[in-house]
This record gives C-alpha cells, structure tokens and sequence, in this order.
C-alpha cells in the first residue's frame, strides 16, 4: 500500500456517494440505531467539535471503533494514515541523512 493509493481511498471516501459515510460513518450509523435523521449526529458533531475539540474527536475514533458498522472503516483508515506517516518520517530522515552527509564533507 503506498501513499498515493491510500491519498486515492481518502479522496474517494470524502467525495463519497450517496448514503455513503464521509469519515467513518459513526453519524450514519447512530442515526440508522436511534432511527433518527444523520444531519441530527453530524449537527450534534460539530457543535460538540467546536466546544470540546479533544473530547469530540476521540469519542468520534472509539465510536469507529466500537461500532460493528464502522469498525472496518475506522481500521482501514487508521492503517492508511500510518502508511502516510511511515513514508513521510522515512523520506524526512533521508533528507536529513543527506544533509548530515554535505555538511561533514565540507569540514576541512
């Protein structure tokens, strides 16, 4: 998995189709448990992002979690992002590499 096939996945999901999830479907999936309309979750999401940014988010990832509807989601998505971090640090630490390596040949 590289990180332009998981880029790909991410911008598929975030376009999405329609009764598609955007992130990881805990909205939908709430909605379908309480019978309820999913704008009543998303709403109630982002009114409690604004006020309890840290708390809302990670109630948010345990839901993905927890939730048998999304937790397939959640874990791709979770996968994916290491991917993302894995090849970033990697090309960070070879740029860094070769920089190390210009400056010790320029001491005299």
């Amino acid at each position: 998995m590289t990180a332009e096939s998981v880029f790909e996945q991410i911008r598929e999901s975030l376009n999405g189709r329609p009764g598609q999830p955007i992130v990881l479907g805990v909205c939908k999936s709430l909605a379908e448990r309480f019978e309820k309309e999913p704008w009543v979750f998303r709403l109630a999401a982002i009114i409690l992002t604004l006020c309890w940014t840290l708390p809302a988010v990670i109630a948010y990832v345990v839901l993905g979690f927890v939730l048998s509807e999304t937790e397939v989601r959640t874990r791709q998505f979770f996968s994916g992002l290491a991917v993302i971090i894995r090849e970033n640090v990697n090309k960070l630490a070879a740029s860094l590499r070769g920089a190390f390596d210009q400056a010790g040949g320029n001491r005299i």
